[in-house]
Protein backbone atom coordinates (compact mmCIF):
# COMPACT_ATOMS: atom_id res chain seq x y z
CA UNK A 1 0.00 0.00 0.00
CA UNK A 2 1.22 3.33 -0.54
CA UNK A 3 2.45 5.62 1.94
CA UNK A 4 -0.71 7.95 1.52
CA UNK A 5 -2.92 4.88 2.41
CA UNK A 6 -4.16 5.01 5.74
CA UNK A 7 -4.66 1.49 6.93
CA UNK A 8 -6.85 -0.43 9.20
CA UNK A 9 -5.35 -4.28 10.16
CA UNK A 10 -8.15 -6.43 12.10
CA UNK A 11 -8.98 -10.13 12.62
CA UNK A 12 -9.85 -11.98 9.32
CA UNK A 13 -13.20 -12.96 10.65
CA UNK A 14 -17.11 -12.32 9.48
CA UNK A 15 -17.55 -10.28 12.76
CA UNK A 16 -14.76 -7.56 11.46
CA UNK A 17 -17.14 -6.53 8.77
CA UNK A 18 -19.13 -3.79 10.74
CA UNK A 19 -15.70 -2.55 12.35
CA UNK A 20 -14.22 -3.00 8.56
CA UNK A 21 -17.08 -0.87 6.91
CA UNK A 22 -16.70 2.15 9.46
CA UNK A 23 -13.18 2.35 9.08
CA UNK A 24 -13.74 2.66 4.74
CA UNK A 25 -16.97 4.79 5.70
CA UNK A 26 -15.13 7.67 7.61
CA UNK A 27 -12.28 7.29 5.65
CA UNK A 28 -13.87 7.50 2.03
CA UNK A 29 -15.75 10.55 3.55
CA UNK A 30 -12.39 12.07 4.46
CA UNK A 31 -11.16 11.75 0.93
CA UNK A 32 -14.22 13.46 -0.63
CA UNK A 33 -15.97 10.41 -1.97
CA UNK A 34 -19.59 11.01 -3.46
CA UNK A 35 -21.93 9.78 -1.05
CA UNK A 36 -23.25 7.73 -4.52
CA UNK A 37 -20.60 5.69 -4.28
CA UNK A 38 -21.00 4.49 -0.64
CA UNK A 39 -23.30 2.26 -1.33
CA UNK A 40 -21.58 0.14 -3.82
CA UNK A 41 -17.92 0.68 -1.64
CA UNK A 42 -19.87 -1.15 1.43
CA UNK A 43 -20.76 -4.15 -0.91
CA UNK A 44 -17.39 -4.81 -2.63
CA UNK A 45 -15.98 -4.74 0.94
CA UNK A 46 -18.67 -6.73 2.60
CA UNK A 47 -17.72 -9.54 -0.27
CA UNK A 48 -14.03 -9.49 0.14
CA UNK A 49 -14.60 -9.09 3.94
CA UNK A 50 -16.94 -12.13 3.53
CA UNK A 51 -14.29 -14.22 1.37
CA UNK A 52 -11.06 -13.46 3.41
CA UNK A 53 -13.00 -14.30 6.61
CA UNK A 54 -14.19 -17.72 5.09
CA UNK A 55 -11.35 -18.81 3.18
CA UNK A 56 -7.99 -17.11 4.06
CA UNK A 57 -7.20 -18.93 6.92
CA UNK A 58 -8.45 -22.75 6.76
CA UNK A 59 -6.64 -24.34 9.76
CA UNK A 60 -5.83 -21.07 11.94
CA UNK A 61 -6.51 -17.33 13.11
CA UNK A 62 -4.59 -14.49 11.17
CA UNK A 63 -5.39 -11.38 10.45
CA UNK A 64 -6.26 -9.05 7.14
CA UNK A 65 -5.64 -4.89 6.55
CA UNK A 66 -8.28 -2.49 4.84
CA UNK A 67 -7.43 0.52 3.35
CA UNK A 68 -8.67 2.87 0.62
CA UNK A 69 -7.03 5.97 -1.32
CA UNK A 70 -7.82 8.07 -3.46
CA UNK A 71 -5.55 8.06 -7.04
CA UNK A 72 -5.77 9.61 -10.38
CA UNK A 73 -3.43 7.56 -13.50
CA UNK A 74 -3.00 10.54 -15.14
CA UNK A 75 -2.71 14.04 -15.22
CA UNK A 76 -6.29 14.89 -16.12
CA UNK A 77 -7.64 11.30 -15.46
CA UNK A 78 -10.79 11.01 -12.92
CA UNK A 79 -10.09 10.74 -9.69
CA UNK A 80 -10.48 6.99 -8.53
CA UNK A 81 -11.37 5.21 -4.93
CA UNK A 82 -8.90 2.30 -4.31
CA UNK A 83 -10.12 -0.32 -1.99
CA UNK A 84 -7.01 -2.39 -0.90
CA UNK A 85 -7.69 -5.69 1.22
CA UNK A 86 -4.87 -7.82 2.15
CA UNK A 87 -4.01 -11.17 4.05
CA UNK A 88 -1.30 -13.58 4.99
CA UNK A 89 -3.47 -16.63 4.45
CA UNK A 90 -3.38 -19.16 1.43
CA UNK A 91 -2.71 -17.77 -1.84
CA UNK A 92 -6.33 -17.19 -3.46
CA UNK A 93 -6.44 -15.07 -6.79
CA UNK A 94 -10.48 -14.52 -7.08
CA UNK A 95 -10.00 -12.98 -10.68
CA UNK A 96 -8.74 -16.63 -11.80
CA UNK A 97 -11.84 -17.94 -11.31
CA UNK A 98 -14.21 -18.09 -14.67
CA UNK A 99 -17.42 -15.88 -14.28
CA UNK A 100 -20.60 -17.84 -13.30
CA UNK A 101 -22.44 -18.83 -15.84
CA UNK A 102 -25.87 -16.69 -14.94
CA UNK A 103 -28.04 -19.07 -17.89
CA UNK A 104 -27.90 -22.30 -16.07
CA UNK A 105 -30.19 -23.48 -13.94
CA UNK A 106 -29.91 -22.95 -10.33
CA UNK A 107 -29.83 -26.68 -8.92
CA UNK A 108 -26.58 -27.22 -12.07
CA UNK A 109 -24.39 -24.27 -11.16
CA UNK A 110 -21.50 -24.78 -8.39
CA UNK A 111 -21.57 -23.03 -5.44
CA UNK A 112 -19.47 -19.88 -5.30
CA UNK A 113 -18.26 -17.28 -7.41
CA UNK A 114 -21.07 -14.86 -7.48
CA UNK A 115 -19.45 -12.87 -5.27
CA UNK A 116 -16.37 -12.18 -7.42
CA UNK A 117 -18.77 -11.73 -10.46
CA UNK A 118 -20.73 -8.99 -8.53
CA UNK A 119 -17.44 -7.26 -7.29
CA UNK A 120 -16.16 -7.18 -11.08
CA UNK A 121 -19.80 -5.68 -11.86
CA UNK A 122 -20.00 -2.93 -9.64
CA UNK A 123 -16.30 -1.89 -9.88
CA UNK A 124 -14.70 -0.28 -12.68
CA UNK A 125 -11.28 -1.92 -12.59
CA UNK A 126 -10.19 -5.51 -10.31
CA UNK A 127 -6.67 -6.68 -9.43
CA UNK A 128 -5.10 -8.93 -7.75
CA UNK A 129 -1.20 -10.05 -6.81
CA UNK A 130 0.34 -11.84 -4.69
CA UNK A 131 3.05 -9.59 -2.86
CA UNK A 132 5.78 -12.07 -0.37
CA UNK A 133 3.61 -13.89 1.82
CA UNK A 134 0.30 -11.82 0.74
CA UNK A 135 -2.33 -12.06 -1.25
CA UNK A 136 -3.43 -8.04 -2.04
CA UNK A 137 -6.63 -7.42 -4.08
CA UNK A 138 -7.88 -3.61 -5.29
CA UNK A 139 -11.19 -2.44 -6.49
CA UNK A 140 -11.08 1.15 -8.46
CA UNK A 141 -14.40 3.50 -8.82
CA UNK A 142 -14.65 6.05 -10.81
CA UNK A 143 -15.53 8.87 -8.33
CA UNK A 144 -16.50 11.32 -11.04
CA UNK A 145 -20.21 10.64 -12.97
CA UNK A 146 -21.79 8.55 -10.47
CA UNK A 147 -24.90 7.75 -10.98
Amino acid sequence: MTQNCVTLRIPATLDSLAGAQAFLRERSTALGVPELLLGRLELVLEELVVNIGSYAYPDDEGDMEVGCEVLREAPGAPAMLCIILRDWGVPFDPLGKETPDLDADIESRPVGGLGIYLIRELTDRCEYQRNGDANEFRAYLRMEDTQ
